[in-house]
């Protein structure tokens, strides 16, 4: 495995691992007698999910964005097809959003 694909699997794991732990120590924050700081570990479990989905959607519209203008720019009968893959791109950070509201109002 290349160094950067190493990197990035392992990125991603650690980051789903902090996420899973805020979430579970935010579970509490929804008992009656909730203490500030599972409250606050609520807020940045919400917050490290919508920033991941965000960072992960730039990423991809990054990549095939500069792709699909240069498909555009050789045959723009192909406009449809890149504004397919463009909106397939953006679906980390939809996810992204959903589960921060998920994370702050159902748990």
């Amino acid at each position: 495995m290349p160094k950067k694909a190493a990197k990035s699997v392992l990125l991603s794991i650690l980051f789903i691992t902090a996420v899973s732990a805020i979430t579970l120590a935010a579970e509490q924050a929804t008992s009656p007698s909730a203490s500030p700081i599972a409250i606050g570990l609520k807020a940045v479990g919400a917050g490290l999910s919508l920033l991941g989905g965000t960072v992960g959607a730039g990423y991809a519209l990054g990549a095939t964005g500069a792709a699909g203008i240069a498909v555009i720019s050789e045959k723009p009968e192909e406009f449809g097809r890149v504004l397919l893959f463009i909106g397939i791109a953006e679906t980390p950070a939809i996810y992204g959003i959903a589960i921060a509201i998920v994370i702050l109002f159902a748990i």
